[in-house]
């Protein structure tokens, strides 16, 4: 059993950290600020400042559940039901993928792209907690989405997060799996942009994925079929129906997925502008535009 939790702050945040650090979490020293923040409102510049600072046995006793569920490989974010996503606050739930910052290189390259003010159609395929759209609708004031998932579950937090962000007029979701929904001749559904964090995991590699992966998102937001690529098989032959003139799509692939879902896509009838890497130096985003074989 962890020793009682000191009440004076600047002991606490050590003893936060001790506890993690015994369980081998990485982040011990990030975690123990957001812990502190979540419970007591006090931050990093209070640590320093009021070290002294009494923190009251409630607080104390939800810290220490905190620590309890973390060490048990439990998220922070899944503890607290909200995580942070290009800036901007995601609730997230059992039903949603945590979402993650390798994710936002998607983000990033459409503003990159993009001017700003472009009157610009999304859809994004597998919405989720609609953190891709959103933040998308965020720097593209403009711009009307679509978010699609097979999750009614799933939409009903996505519609949460339209409204958090203050973008819930210009953006619907729709319970459906993956085109079904739309027909390939009504012009209403042709996209400048295609977004897609879709499944790409092969399922049997999902029993050993990292405790906070496995244990906490959902399945069906993981498992790609047996070799991972399941998602774009059903969606490339498709997506071309929906995507305008001149427009582009941009999925996000496992870090060995690039040539396979390179073939896949000039099998399908698109044209390659780039496969964009993450920070660790991996391929994450493949950027396709449509265009002949």
């Amino acid at each position: 059993m962890p020793m009682k939790l000191p009440k004076t702050l600047n002991s606490l945040y050590k003893e936060i950290i001790r506890q993690l650090q015994k369980s081998g979490i990485d982040s011990a020293d990030l975690d123990a600020r957001i812990i502190i923040n979540e419970r007591t409102a006090l931050d990093l510049s209070d640590i320093i400042t009021k070290p002294d600072a009494m923190i009251s046995d409630n607080c104390l006793s939800k810290i220490q559940n905190d620590i309890n569920y973390r060490v048990a490989g439990k998220p922070l974010s899944r503890i607290y039901g909200i995580q942070e996503f290009w800036g901007l606050p995601f609730k997230i739930s059992k039903y949603t993928l945590d979402p993650r910052s390798d994710t936002e290189l998607i983000i990033d390259i459409t503003v990159k792209r993009i001017p700003k003010d472009a009157p610009i159609k999304i859809l994004d395929l597998g919405t989720g907690s609609g953190c891709i759209l959103i933040s998308l609708l965020s720097e593209f004031p403009n711009a009307v989405g679509y978010g699609i998932d097979s999750s009614i579950e799933a939409l009903k937090i996505a519609k949460e997060n339209a409204i958090l962000n203050n973008c819930e007029e210009r953006i619907s979701f729709i319970c459906c799996s993956w085109f079904e929904a739309f027909k390939h001749n009504d012009r209403d559904f042709n996209f400048d942009l295609i977004v897609s964090n879709p499944p790409y995991i092969k399922n049997q590699e999902i029993p050993v994925l990292d405790i906070e992966v496995r244990e906490y998102d959902p399945i069906l937001s993981l498992n790609g079929g047996d070799d991972g690529l399941q998602a774009y098989k059903d969606i490339f032959p498709k997506l071309n129906k929906f995507l305008d003139h001149g427009g582009f799509a941009l999925f996000e692939i496992g870090y060995d997925q690039e040539e396979d879902v390179m073939r896949l896509a000039e099998d399908a009838g698109f044209a390659l502008r780039s496969v964009h890497h993450d920070l660790a130096g991996n391929p994450r985003v493949v950027d396709i535009y449509s265009g002949d074989k």
